[in-house]
């Protein structure tokens, strides 16, 4: 089944980003997803924009692209709640990416997930992959904690 069937009343906005979509797996959900953040994007001007240039030039500096905080911190998408940075890191970068532990943001980001401020940035290259604390595997001699490897 190719994409354009698949996503025949989609907006355009929705089909570009989803152009640059990692992995093949929860069609349906990424749409959802990258639907719900086009909605969003749309009220700040230069905002697509600055997603579009992110994912079209990995390995370029860009800005933050920010969404909302919402009260507890999660989105909501077709039923499955979750971090919005993991959302979107899991979307554009990493689709077997698991949990927030496993994402570190860039020293250039100006709105981390975990800062607490008011807007939380969901450019995928502001974040970089790291092991999970509960994936840790000490060298041999050495345990998690003194290798330095978990917290």
């Amino acid at each position: 089944m190719n994409v354009t069937s698949l996503f025949s009343f989609t907006s355009p906005a929705v089909k570009r980003l989803l152009g640059w979509k990692q992995g093949d797996e929860e069609e349906k959900w990424a749409e959802k997803a990258v639907d719900a953040l086009v909605k969003k994007l749309k009220k700040k001007k230069g905002a697509m924009e600055e997603l579009e240039k992110a994912l079209s030039c990995p390995g370029q500096p860009s800005n933050c692209v920010t969404i909302p905080r919402s009260l507890d911190g999660r989105l909501q998408v077709s039923h499955r709640k979750g971090l919005p940075h993991v959302i979107y890191c899991r979307v554009w970068r990493w689709p077997d990416l698991q949990s927030h532990h496993e994402l570190k943001p860039l020293e250039c980001c100006e709105f981390p997930f975990g800062s607490k401020q008011k807007e939380v940035c969901i450019n995928p290259y502001h974040y970089k992959r790291v092991e999970s604390p509960g994936e840790c595997v000490p060298h041999p001699g050495t345990s998690a904690t003194t290798a330095g490897l978990c917290c």
